[in-house]
């Protein structure tokens, strides 16, 4: 019976922390969070996304799923662009590029704003995929301390992993994917 009353007991708490979550301003922690409302409304031509670019991480709300997700980010040519590093197509783990897919609209928060846009898929292999991406890989590659080498091997092991359980590995096309974050 004792163990019964437990097992409830870590139901309704995953249950209510997830309703808490998903209602949250924002994605909490690792967790993915509800729809973005705190932080002044500017457009994103207003913003220095160069003088940005030292931050490595902004909160970003896909507004056809009602949901937001802390992301790193990078720029290239004073242009804000994300990206998801597993297997986005054709694998078994659904991600946020299937949401986008469907419906572009975004939110980003970053340094207290909040900024409406659209994503723009970037294809592999076009000179802008190329030069946003090494953009890209070179914010990332842990030259910018302890912390951040840390995090990219971190990083680098949860996409390997993604890869081999996705089947992606064993493919020449890269599985991930690239956007450019646009007006709306």
């Amino acid at each position: 019976m004792r163990v019964l009353v437990v097992v409830g007991v870590l139901v309704l708490a995953v249950a209510g922390g997830t309703a808490w979550i998903s209602r949250a301003d924002g994605p909490v922690f690792i967790f993915a969070g509800g729809p973005l409302r705190s932080g002044e409304l500017v457009e994103l031509a207003s913003l220095d996304w160069n003088a940005l670019d030292h931050e490595s991480e902004l909160e970003m709300e896909i507004v056809g799923e009602a949901t937001s997700r802390t992301l790193w980010f990078s720029v290239y040519q004073d242009v804000p662009y994300v990206a998801c590093d597993l297997d986005c197509t054709d694998g078994e783990l659904s991600r946020w590029p299937q949401q986008i897919e469907r419906d572009d609209r975004i939110v980003l928060r970053i340094a207290g704003k909040r900024i409406e846009g659209r994503l723009v898929h970037v294809l592999h292999g076009t000179p802008e995929y190329t030069a946003a991406r090494a953009a890209r890989e070179q914010k990332y590659s842990g030259e910018g301390g302890v912390r951040a080498a840390a995090e990219t091997a971190a990083h680098g092991a949860v996409v390997e992993v993604g890869e081999i359980l996705t089947g992606r590995a064993n493919r020449a096309e890269p599985g991930d994917r690239l956007f450019r974050v646009v007006p709306r």
